[in-house]
């Protein structure tokens, strides 16, 4: 399965780092570099950086509604300032730091994850997408429900990487993602989970399969 559903948000991953939200009827897409059959009209797209596999913007899911977001991405957006909040109707969009400490990809301030806030019947749920980041200093001070965190290495966190972020982070549900999609970022998923389960106790991981 490649969806799951979280307090009434429902998450899929259609593979490399292209996530969709559905809320409220509303269709919110991160990256959409791959789509399932038949795609949703997007009410919200989020670009995390202007690499071609995440700065994309579909015509299958553009409308002359669909409101755009972004950070150093070549297609008009509204800019997504590290720090600020933006609001998408009930929805509440903080963008925050994504990038390589050690590595030329991924510059600081270039790029962006998006910590989503929903109202739900619960409260709030935070979702956490990171985008193309390594484990930064950043992320222990990042407050989520879950985070959606990549772990295929190279161009970002590997395993080991990602397993001790979500130490840092401590959300309650990790959703690995930017993986067995690109020959250089293949891993074995259940690998990932048992290095959560033994390094974050009590967090769940739910492996999305596209």
């Amino acid at each position: 399965m490649n969806t799951t559903t979280i307090n009434g948000v429902r998450v899929t991953l259609f593979g490399h780092a292209s996530v969709m939200f559905e809320y409220q009827n509303q269709f919110i897409y991160v990256d959409p570099y791959v789509l399932g059959p038949s795609p949703r009209p997007a009410a919200l797209i989020l670009h995390t950086h202007k690499h071609f596999d995440h700065c994309v913007l579909p015509a299958s899911i553009t409308t002359p509604s669909t409101t755009v977001i972004g950070r150093g991405c070549k297609h008009p957006a509204q800019t997504a300032e590290i720090g600020s909040a933006m609001k998408f109707g009930a929805i509440t969009i903080q963008p925050v730091h994504a990038y390589n400490p050690n590595k030329p990809y991924h510059p600081k301030g270039e790029g962006a994850g998006y910590i989503l806030s929903f109202p739900v019947q619960a409260g709030t749920l935070r979702i956490y997408v990171a985008g193309d980041t390594d484990r930064i200093p950043e992320m222990a001070s990042y407050k989520c429900d879950v985070a959606i965190l990549p772990v295929g290495g190279t161009y970002t966190m590997d395993m080991e990487e990602a397993a001790a972020a979500v130490v840092d982070i401590k959300p309650k549900v990790v959703i690995p993602y930017h993986c067995n999609y690109l020959a250089e970022s293949k891993v074995d998923l259940n690998l990932f989970k048992q290095l959560v389960v033994e390094k974050a106790k009590g967090v769940e991981v739910r492996i999305l399969a596209p």
